[in-house]
């Protein structure tokens, strides 16, 4: 009996699979079972950053002021040594 692995990867078009992961094998021929999977729901960017910016504003955080950020890459910066 053979090994069986079981890996998922994306059909790129109708005849290649690009694997996630490779598998310990020579090239050879194989079979492949193909079971699509429901595409992974991702929410648009601006409800994410939204959602983001309204947990900071409820738990009080305030972004640094442009100065501070300012007077923080003028340290890094002077650092560096060059």
């Amino acid at each position: 009996m053979h090994n069986a692995y079981i890996v998922t990867g994306t059909l790129t078009n109708a005849r290649t699979v690009k694997l996630d992961e490779a598998l310990p094998l020579k090239p050879t021929k194989v079979r492949l079972v193909v079971e699509p999977l429901s595409p992974v729901f991702q929410r648009p960017y601006k409800e994410v950053l939204a959602e983001i910016r309204e947990r900071q504003r409820a738990r009080g955080h305030q972004p640094p002021t442009r100065e501070e950020v300012d007077t923080y890459l003028r340290a890094e910066r002077e650092s560096w040594g060059g």
